[in-house]
């Protein structure tokens, strides 16, 4: 986001006509990545338009710059008010990719494989489980110097750097684990990592806060974020059977 956009925003959250001048100005973008995050396609004469553009809104009024990304943000509330949505109709589940999740709209990118249906146990009651961990994963990202919506634009897109990435958080978890030295040093143990499994250190650099922040919600109580790290999730599965 350049500062203009982050300026409108902010000028957004105190003004309204500014703010509706924004919305209108996005509406394409709102129904894409609201419907990206439904897994389905939209229009909009349809109620999750209404959602979507009503979770962009309150994301203007809440946003807060120096926690991350704007559209990573509104990523975040879409998906919570849909899930509130769709339990408040039918109470069913919907389908929501990694990316989208994090507010990102990468459309070379193909779908297949991205998107996990998030179980019925993440669909809420009263509070928002998902909401409750990301701020507990926030809080804990702190010693880091590391956002949670910095995942945004530190996510791997490519099939084979996600495998391999998948790959490096299989062998930070084979026993014995390097999740302490990583919690302790703050940093990815590259040489020890380098025994068990064959990467690029520049790989490592690139992706090095999703490699942290994926250890820490892997190796942490953070059920509901586990779901968007199905496959390194599986992987490390394996491990333990």
């Amino acid at each position: 986001m350049d500062n203009k956009e982050l300026e409108i925003i902010l000028d957004a959250a105190v003004d309204k006509d500014v703010k509706n001048d924004f919305l209108m100005r996005e509406e394409q973008h709102i129904l894409k990545l609201t419907a990206k995050i439904c897994g389905k396609s939209l229009s909009f004469s349809d109620d999750e338009w209404s959602v979507g553009l009503n979770a962009v809104s309150y994301a203007i009024d809440t946003f807060d710059p120096d926690k991350g990304e704007f559209w990573g943000y509104a990523g975040i509330v879409i998906k919570s008010r849909l899930t509130d949505h769709y339990r408040k109709i039918k109470g069913s589940e919907i389908l929501v990719d990694e990316d989208s999740f994090a507010g990102v709209l990468d459309e070379e990118v193909n779908d297949s494989g991205l998107r996990r249906e998030i179980a019925s146990k993440t669909m809420v009651t009263d509070e928002n489980p998902i909401r409750d961990e990301i701020e507990a994963l926030t809080t804990e990202l702190s010693d880091y110097n590391i956002s949670f919506f910095d995942l945004a634009g530190n996510s791997p897109k490519a099939g084979k750097t996600k495998e391999t990435c998948v790959g490096i958080l299989k062998a930070i978890f084979t026993p014995p684990p390097l999740t302490d030295i990583i919690k302790n040093t703050k940093s990815i143990p590259v040489r020890e990592l380098s025994k068990r499994y064959k990467f690029s250190k520049k790989l490592t650099d690139r992706y090095r806060k999703y490699l942290i922040v994926s250890t820490l919600i892997l190796s942490g109580d953070y059920p509901e974020l586990s779901e968007y790290l199905y496959d390194a999730k599986m992987a490390i599965k394996e491990i333990e059977s």
